[in-house]
């Protein structure tokens, strides 16, 4: 379950601040615990840090006696080193289910400018990441892209075993999610006819794993696509306005290069919608 135990990573930007907005979806799903974490920079020296420090506690404890009040049990940690290295250390003796943390806005290439921390938490962590987006609303008011992450979500399928463990992760998530869009790319082939065989049967086995969900009542979608893996899966995503991608950190399923880090990469960059990136070690045959 992705929902249990989540650390909030903030470190009290417009961004970051944000982050807070669509806790209550979580609360609705068994969420026990809510981990927040600021990391003082250790390079700003020691009286400057224990100045931010007195600050930065009176800001997390006003967060936190309002979760409190949700009936949310909450942790503050407020450790000085380099924020990467703290955020998987606390998550880790904490036991998280789930880290949520802040991308940045839109660059002048269009896409989303994410912070070292991000993509070094993202590529090292053992535990599911949540990469939230932003979007201006109409007074230019940067707002949450979507607080609705996990009723309608986009699962990219490469039919390895990373995928197979995610979608019993999602199976968890019965109670919240009311529809599901099953999406299967097919990078190459060698001739229109190999082609149209390889869609065909990744549509036979995606209609299995439909009926699963639908078994759990959820509705499903299923989508089979021909080209770059990364560019469908972001334009699927806006296509059927889900509320988030959610998809492995690599994998090798019926195309070796489907969901390889390049994929993960591109899309954490370039999607509209959060992305929850799930852990996959190693790379294993398909089944």
């Amino acid at each position: 379950m992705f929902t249990e135990k989540i650390l909030i990573a903030l470190d009290f930007s417009s961004h970051s601040d944000l982050l807070l907005n669509c806790i209550n979806e979580f609360s609705v799903m068994r969420l026990k615990e809510i981990v927040l974490v600021h990391v003082i920079d250790i390079r700003i020296g020691e009286a400057a840090a224990a100045i931010s420090h007195l600050k930065i506690e009176e800001k997390l404890n006003a967060i936190a006696e309002n979760f409190h009040s949700m009936g949310v049990k909450t942790k503050i940690f407020i450790p000085v080193g380099f924020a990467t290295a703290e955020i998987l250390h606390i998550a880790k003796t904490e036991k998280v289910s789930l880290i949520l943390i802040g991308s940045k806005g839109k660059s002048m290439f269009k896409e989303v400018i994410i912070g070292s921390t991000v993509f070094d938490v993202i590529r090292t962590a053992k535990m599911p990441v949540l990469i939230e987006k932003y979007t201006k609303d109409e007074d230019g008011v940067l707002v949450n892209a979507d607080c609705r992450k996990l009723n309608k979500i986009l699962l990219p399928i490469d039919f390895s075993e990373c995928s197979y463990k995610i979608i019993e992760k999602v199976k968890g998530l019965k109670n919240i999610t009311e529809e599901i869009i099953l999406l299967a790319v097919l990078e190459q082939a060698e001739t229109a006819k190999a082609a149209e065989k390889s869609k065909k049967e990744y549509k036979d086995i995606l209609e299995k794993v439909a009926c699963k969900f639908e078994e759990l009542g959820i509705a499903t979608k299923i989508v089979v696509k021909e080209g770059m893996a990364s560019k469908h899966i972001v334009d699927v995503a806006d296509e059927e306005n889900v509320g988030s991608i959610v998809m492995g950190t690599r994998g090798r399923g019926l195309i070796r290069t489907l969901l390889v880090g390049s994929t993960s990469d591109a899309v954490v960059r370039t999607a509209n919608k959060a992305v929850i990136l799930v852990h996959c070690p190693i790379q294993v045959e398909s089944r």
